[in-house]
């Protein structure tokens, strides 16, 4: 765990990258400036340094969900995570049904339930989302490329009925662009959710 750079509160007041060299609490990043997110703010654990992508790799292509059961100890480590998440309903990122039938799972429900499950109650997960399209992956394309790639993959669930006044959060394993949680914000924006925030593991 002292191998993972954790991410302290300076960073991005909408996606909490994080920045270093100068107190950058409090502003808005490039990447932030140039998409104009829909939703209202982030936070990530950690930054993907060569730790923190095993950590991702373990979790998101070997299946081993064991290795959230230190969500305690990661929650513990970044300081403001807990009263971000307090009080919401976590929406995990959806997989194609394709992807959920190869891999066996989606990560992002484990991550939320993880989460739910250490907050004791003050969360609950709501599995509200799905992805309409089999997009192809995000990892060699650029901020565009990414946004396009993911434009109206998303929609709400059939006979999905919103508490609109409830906050929400959209979980993910990984934040990079912020392309896809974007694309799945717009999708909760436009349903008439008002406060909705997003929370990754890693940022990179």
């Amino acid at each position: 765990m002292d191998e993972v750079p954790w991410i302290s509160l300076n960073g991005c007041k909408r996606c909490g990258v994080p920045m270093s060299g100068f107190a950058f609490e409090g502003l808005t990043c490039e990447g932030c400036r140039e998409m104009d997110p829909f939703f209202r703010s982030g936070r990530c654990l950690f930054v993907l340094n060569r730790a923190g992508k095993k950590l991702i790799h373990e979790i998101k292509y070997h299946g081993v969900r064991g290795v959230l059961q230190d969500m305690p100890h990661w929650l513990d480590r970044t300081p403001g995570i807990r009263e971000f998440l307090a009080g919401s309903v976590l929406v995990p990122v959806p997989l194609h049904r394709s992807r959920v039938r190869s891999r066996g799972f989606n990560q992002s429900l484990w991550i939320a339930q993880a989460i739910s499950k250490e907050m004791g109650g003050e969360t609950t997960v709501l599995d509200l989302l799905e992805r309409k399209r089999d997009t192809s992956t995000q990892t060699r394309l650029d901020r565009s490329a990414r946004k396009a790639n993911v434009k109206n993959a998303f929609a709400l669930k059939s006979r999905t009925c919103l508490d609109k006044k409830k906050p929400m959060v959209l979980i993910d394993d990984v934040f990079t662009t912020g392309a896809t949680l974007d694309s799945c914000a717009q999708v909760l924006v436009e349903s008439g959710v008002s406060n909705l925030n997003v929370f990754a593991l890693g940022h990179g």
